[in-house]
C-alpha cells in the first residue's frame, strides 16, 4: 500500500464503468496540445470516437480535434484551447445601428462594468441561442427568452433578458438572423 498525494491522484488512469472506459479516462486526462492515437483494436463500437468526444466536450466543457487516419487503423484525438473568448470579441466588436429598450439602470450596468463573467454569460447566450434556431430554423422571440432563462436559471433574469435582448439585436443587424413578426430565423443564403 502507498500513500498518493493529490497530483499523484488526479494523473492515475482510474478504470471506470463502460467498455471503453480507458480511452475515456486518457481522453479526459490529455492536457492542452496533447494528443491520442486509438488504435482500431481498442475500439470495439459502431460509431467512431467522435461521437465520444463529442459527448466529452458536452459534459466536461472540453475542446478537442478528432480525425481519422487515413490508412484506416485508427483516430487521432487532440485537446485544444476552447475559443470562447474569441467570440466574446467578435460580439463586442459588432455595434447596433438602434438603441435597444433596456431598463436604464441595467443599461448603465452593462456598459459601465463589462466584466469578464458577465462577457463570458453573453458569449454563451449567442452559442446557446444560434445553436438552438440552427436547430429549429424559427422561433418566437419569447420561447428562445423562455429557453436562455431555463438554460441559465442561477443567473439575475433582468440581466439575462437584456443580454439576451443585446445578442438578438446584434445578429440581427449583422445579419446573421433575421426578427420579423416577433420571431427569429436564419436568412437563406444569397448568392
Amino acid at each position: 500500500m502507498k500513500i498518493l498525494k493529490e497530483e499523484e491522484f488526479n494523473n492515475l488512469a482510474l478504470k471506470g464503468k463502460g467498455r471503453s472506459s480507458l480511452i475515456f479516462n486518457s481522453l479526459l486526462n490529455l492536457n492542452v496540445g496533447e494528443a491520442v492515437l486509438i488504435e482500431k483494436k481498442d475500439w470495439n463500437r459502431k460509431a467512431s470516437p467522435s461521437t465520444l468526444v463529442k459527448y466529452i466536450e458536452k459534459t466536461h466543457q472540453l475542446k478537442f480535434t478528432c480525425g481519422a487516419l487515413l490508412n484506416g487503423q485508427g483516430w487521432a484525438v487532440k485537446r485544444i484551447e476552447p475559443t470562447t473568448h474569441s467570440v466574446n470579441k467578435v460580439v463586442e466588436s459588432i455595434k447596433p445601428h438602434k438603441e435597444i429598450s433596456i431598463a436604464p439602470k441595467l443599461k448603465e450596468e452593462i456598459v459601465s462594468s463589462p466584466d469578464e463573467g458577465q462577457l463570458k454569460l453573453k458569449s454563451e447566450i449567442v452559442i446557446f441561442y444560434l445553436g438552438r434556431i440552427a436547430s429549429c430554423k424559427i422561433e418566437k422571440i419569447e420561447d428562445s427568452l423562455k429557453a436562455v432563462m431555463d438554460q441559465f436559471w442561477e443567473r439575475d433574469r433582468p440581466m439575462l433578458k437584456a443580454l439576451f435582448m443585446e445578442a438578438i439585436e446584434v445578429l440581427s443587424v449583422s445579419n446573421h438572423i433575421v426578427i420579423e413578426n416577433g420571431k427569429t430565423y436564419i436568412p437563406l443564403k444569397q448568392n
